[in-house]
């Protein structure tokens, strides 16, 4: 099972493969979709949804996972600017007919460290010791947030077999 994980952003949008397809956490992918300050927001947009259709496309993904949106009363605007890339985000997904699941950040990290209330420092360093990445300090927190999500999602798919 390919799982992509991403974690949505205007300026960054970060994103990581892994491979589950026989119970054990491989890394496949990741990087970043950048955009310019400079440009307009419809061209920002257009290309975090190019970016990820050419992922989509490069891979056989069995799901895509996104991180729920979350929008703090001090900061509105940063989360209307991010719901849009999340739009964008969700309509490659759709064009692809890939299936989309997102998860609260406290839920990934309860998934993966078991608490809710983990730094993004315990959940990066937790990732790259279940994707055998440790010691690779440079992989930046984009990068292991979306990583987070898409190992959280095999977790918790596996959970719900288990239990049903």
């Amino acid at each position: 099972m390919l799982i992509l994980g991403i974690d949505p952003g205007l300026n960054t949008t970060g994103y990581g493969i892994i491979d589950n397809s026989q119970n054990k956490l491989k890394f496949i992918e990741a990087g970043f979709i950048k955009t310019s300050v400079n440009d307009s927001i419809e061209n920002r947009l257009l290309r975090i949804h190019e970016k990820l259709t050419e992922i989509i496309k490069r891979h056989k993904l069995d799901a895509v996972v996104l991180e729920k949106l979350y929008a703090h009363y001090k900061h509105p605007v940063t989360a209307c600017l991010l719901g849009h890339a999340r739009g964008a985000i969700c309509l490659a997904c759709a064009q692809s007919n890939i299936p989309l699941f997102e998860y609260a950040a406290t839920r990934t990290k309860k998934a993966i460290l078991g608490r809710g209330s983990a730094s993004k420092l315990q959940v990066q360093q937790m990732a790259l010791n279940l994707l055998s990445l440790k010691g690779r300090g440079d992989i930046p927190l984009d990068i292991t947030d979306a990583l987070s999500l898409a190992i959280a999602h095999s977790y918790i798919i596996k959970m719900n077999r288990i239990f049903k």
